[in-house]
């Protein structure tokens, strides 16, 4: 099963976040500049992280904007919304479009579970992408696919899987086997396709945005940089990636922080030795959430940094929005000057 797959893959990696490499080193500031304290306590702890949402016990939803004021249908997990309606799914439960106001529901017919989606503006579609790596545009006003295309098989998969955007009259749809396919958005005919990562095991697209003219899209190996022109791309072990007006920053698993401009040359970098991100937030500052349980504030040309405790070592769930920490059932908020 499909699910289950999923499961033993975050087992994984929380085995690999709390065991570290076989020499088990792990990141010792020299210096602590401060400490954190948790603001508050969340109604329920987190059950599931996704690309930029999390899924508390009692159905509650944190995304970008926080904590949301309605609750899903029992046992299921958030996956996109857009206004009033919300694309969901559970565990052996059909997928659904709730409506928060009326809270109804309306099944998706589609054969496996969504693992991320977007509402098409305009319509009343969505685009999908679903356990065993197929795609498309679903039409949910009425109950029809309008397009569903196969994509190659992929064994595993990290938990962090990006959504689908729009760019302009295009859908993107990232997928499990590293790609990134342009499909039209009125019909779903496929327009291009784009190779994002190349083979490797955990190969999914983890991030995706646009700035400009440029698209950037990365998987755990591998980030690319697209313009109208040319596509540029390095080869890393990638935590994260963070696009800014300020440029490109990739938070590589050996601890290392690099900042490069948009076609992705290197402009500086600095070295944390063994840390392992899981996570950040920008603003003026970039803050660098560190597993053993610290939060590294750099500027953005990584010239000087300092470092602060917070409570715990990241051995849970964690989620991260644009001003807030939240890990397991707790968070914290930033207090910028």
């Amino acid at each position: 099963m499909i699910r289950s797959s999923f499961y033993i893959l975050v087992l994984v990696v929380f085995a690999f976040m709390a065991g570290g490499c076989s020499e088990k080193n792990y990141y010792e500031p020299s210096k602590i500049d401060g400490t954190v304290v948790y603001d508050g306590e969340l109604p329920a702890p987190m059950v599931e992280v996704g690309y930029r949402s999390a899924t508390l016990e009692n159905g509650g939803v944190i995304t970008s904007e926080g904590i949301q004021k309605y609750h899903l249908p029992e046992g299921y997990r958030f996956i996109a919304q857009s206004g009033d309606l919300v694309v969901a799914t559970g565990d052996c439960k059909p997928n659904i479009i709730y409506n928060k106001e009326t809270k109804e529901s309306i099944e998706i017919d589609l054969p496996r579970r969504v693992l991320a989606a977007m509402f098409i503006p305009g319509s009343e579609k969505i685009a999908f992408l679903i356990e065993g790596n197929s795609y498309g545009i679903y039409d949910y006003g009425k109950n029809s696919i309008v397009a569903k295309y196969e994509s190659d098989t992929a064994m595993t998969a990290d938990i962090r899987i990006a959504s689908p955007m729009m760019l302009e009259n295009l859908i993107l749809i990232p997928t499990l086997d590293g790609k990134l396919v342009i499909l039209a958005a009125q019909d779903g005919a496929r327009v291009r396709e784009i190779i994002v990562g190349k083979g490797e095991e955990f190969n999914n697209v983890i991030f995706l945005d646009v700035a400009g003219d440029r698209l950037v899209a990365a998987t755990p190996h591998r980030i690319i940089s697209v313009s109208p022109k040319l596509m540029d791309a390095l080869d890393m072990e990638i935590s994260d990636v963070l696009f800014m007006k300020e440029g490109i920053y990739i938070l590589s698993k050996e601890g290392k922080v690099y900042h490069c401009d948009s076609e992705l040359k290197i402009l500086n970098s600095e070295k944390f030795p063994f840390a392992h991100f899981v996570g950040a937030i920008y603003g003026d500052f970039i803050y660098l959430i560190e597993r053993e349980g610290y939060i590294i504030a750099t500027d953005t040309d990584l010239s000087s940094s300092h470092v602060f405790k917070i409570p715990d070592r990241i051995e849970s769930w964690f989620f991260a929005t644009k001003d807030r920490l939240y890990y397991d059932r707790y968070y914290f908020k930033l207090h910028r000057e």
